[in-house]
């Protein structure tokens, strides 16, 4: 009989060791658990922007003298969708007889005009024919405003 209270001894210790083992492994915070979530959706990408150059020429000259003779120190230039819906108003120096405008990809409208030192027109409004800009790309547009068009 005592061969089998030692056996029984023996299991009951393995039993012991093995119970206490599991408690530890389970205790030490270490778990697995899968999951197909992919974690937060990537931020979206945004498209760069592009740019319209518009260029323009008084009577087919780039001469200072001609903005300062006319009394037109400003260009005005207002940007549309081809929708009509308003994106914004541009203005540079008619001296410098060229502006960078920063668009979103996309297709749009325009007019340009010069501009007295009270903000009144100098000149007839010139529409700019439709555009289209590219994501990290310049369009250059030229426009020419003919002597019949001062006021």
């Amino acid at each position: 009989m005592r061969a089998t209270i030692g056996k029984h001894r023996n299991w009951t210790r393995a039993a012991g060791w093995l119970f206490g083992g599991c408690l530890a492994l389970g205790s030490s915070g270490c778990f697995f658990e899968a999951s197909s979530d992919n974690g937060p959706p990537p931020p979206p990408i945004e498209s760069a922007p592009g740019r319209v150059e518009v260029r323009w020429t008084l009577n087919e000259t780039a001469d200072p003298n001609i903005c300062i003779q006319a009394q037109a120190p400003t260009m005005d230039i207002v940007v549309t969708t081809v929708g009509g819906q308003f994106i914004g108003e541009f203005q540079a120096a008619c001296e410098a007889f060229g502006t960078s405008i920063t668009l979103s990809r996309g297709s749009y409208g325009a007019s340009a005009r010069l501009l007295g030192t009270g903000g009144q027109a100098r000149t007839t409004t010139l529409n700019i024919d439709p555009f289209t800009i590219v994501e990290n790309s310049s369009l250059v547009v030229d426009i020419d405003f003919p002597a019949d068009s001062f006021l």
